[in-house]
This record gives structure tokens, sequence and C-alpha cells, in this order.
């Protein structure tokens, strides 16, 4: 037997090599035969298990992971714009999601009071309360947004009349405004006496959800219409419940920074928030910027 070009030995007993376009062995593939046996020679010889069943599997891989000779050229068509994994997007950039009614936000969970659910006196953990209030603000968030989204901040809660063992509680969730990449949503909880159909209003919150992307970072989410005067009200309120929380964490970082002062010096106050995980732009401080 004597070697071809590539040193590899042919002869009259070697095994057909499968074609390029996967339709057969080299006596179905015609004229195209000798260079797929050529080329699955080497790839062959560096295995040193014969001829492998797709020879070209690891040359086209090599040549889509090397660059091109010429530097990268122009993205095929309707590729997405890649961007660093770590640091935010350019605002500038940013496509804006359009705007979503704040009524298609709206999120209502009723559970039965279970004993396992409940204190020693009957009624239903506040641990528990606050757990179905973020379950449904963050499905609330989710419906406005289109994306997963996590917690940032929660103002207080006052929890105004107990839930005893055998009530219904009923956990209501909505947007009420959104900021470029945060949203603030309105939870209320009733409870309702299942004999008598009493129903009370217990508790209230308002949370900030700020929406991910699929590297784990802030993306712009919709802004909200308000469509009905309620609506329309609990928008402004939310708005200034905003700037409170702006100003809140402004003080919090003046705090701060007062220890670390030394004699004749004065430390430069930043204007918003140091990013923390996932939450950045002083979104979390009370629903970021929309333009």
């Amino acid at each position: 037997m004597a070697p071809d070009e590539h040193g590899a030995a042919q002869g009259a007993d070697s095994r057909p090599v499968e074609s390029v376009g996967g339709s057969g062995t080299a006596g179905r593939s015609g004229g195209s035969a000798p260079a797929a046996a050529a080329t699955a020679a080497p790839d062959a010889a560096a295995a040193g298990d014969g001829p492998v069943p797709y020879p070209w599997r690891p040359r086209v891989a090599a040549e889509q992971a090397a660059p091109p000779a010429g530097g990268p050229g122009p993205a095929p068509a309707g590729a997405r714009a890649e961007t660093a994994p770590t640091g935010h997007a350019d605002p500038a950039a940013e496509v804006m999601p359009p705007a979503r009614p704040a009524r298609e936000s709206r999120v209502e969970m009723t559970e039965l009071v279970l004993p396992n659910d409940a204190n020693p006196l009957g009624n239903i953990l506040g641990g528990k309360v606050m757990h179905l209030m973020d379950i449904a603000g963050a499905l609330a968030a989710a419906r406005h947004s289109r994306r997963v989204c996590v917690t940032a901040s929660v103002d207080s809660i006052d929890f105004l009349h107990p839930i005893r063992v055998g009530e219904a509680i009923q956990v209501v969730a909505q947007v009420t405004d959104a900021g470029r990449t945060s949203m603030e949503v309105q939870v209320d909880v009733y409870s309702e006496n299942l004999r008598t159909g009493q129903r009370r209003h217990t508790a209230t919150a308002f949370f900030t959800f700020v929406a991910l992307d699929e590297r784990g970072q802030p993306t712009p989410v919709p802004a909200v219409i308000a469509e009905t005067p309620e609506e329309r009200r609990r928008q402004a309120e939310a708005r200034r419940r905003r700037q409170a929380r702006l100003a809140r964490v402004g003080r919090l970082v003046e705090e701060q920074a007062e220890p670390a002062q030394g004699p004749g010096r004065t430390a430069d106050v930043p204007a918003r928030r140091p990013a923390s995980g996932p939450v950045g732009d002083g979104e979390a401080a009370g629903g970021g910027d929309r333009p």
C-alpha cells in the first residue's frame, strides 16, 4: 500500500467513508469520495481509531471557532446584537417595550388558612402573609414586563386585622407605575369569613420589583397606562412615593458617609445608591428613570 499525500495508507480493503452531505458511503458519493477520504484521514489518524462516522464535524467546529482573516464581518440578517455580559447597557441604545395597561398585570390569589399557617392564638402568621404578598407582587410584575422579576424593596406593612384559621385570605396585586427597569406593585390583603361572607381589608404594602434579562441584568420594562380615575390616582401617588424613597436613600448615604470623613474633609455624596447585585442606577430606590 502506498501512502497518500497526507501520509495515510490506502488500499483495496479501505472502509467506505461517509460523504459530507451524509448521502451515503464513498461508493455512492461519486467524485466527492476522494476529497472526503482525504479530509477524514488526518482526523482519523489524530484520533488513532480509524475512520470516524462524521469526520467533518471537528473541522467544521474549528472553522466556526476561528475568526475570519479579515476581522469580523457584518452580522447576518435578523441576528441580535450581543453586548458585554457585565455592566449595564447604554440607556440611549436600549429599546423601550411598548406601554401596557395597568389592568393586565392584576393578580388575585385566594387560600384557606390552615392550622400549620397559624400561631398558637389561631391567627395566620405574619411571615406567611408577607410570603403570599411577595409572590402575588412578583406575578404582577412579571405579567407587566414579561420578564423574570426580583424584589428590590418593600414599604412598611401594617396588619390591621387578624385572619383566623378556617377563613380565606385573598391577595390582590397590580402594577401602579414603572420606571426604566423597575415597577411598583400595590398588594392588598383581604380576609373572608366563609360562613358569614364578611370580608375585611387586613393589609396593604407597596413592593418594588426589577426586571432582569437573560444575563441577570436589569432590562427596560413597559410604561404603565392608567385607564381609570383610580389607576391614575394610584400612579400619581406612586410617583410621589418614589421621590420619598429617593430622599430616604439619599439621607442613608449621607449618614453612612459621615463617619468616614476626616478633619477638614468633605465626603462626596453620590446622588444615587450604588449598584448591589442586579439592582442599580437607583432603581430600587424608586422605580428608575423613564425618559
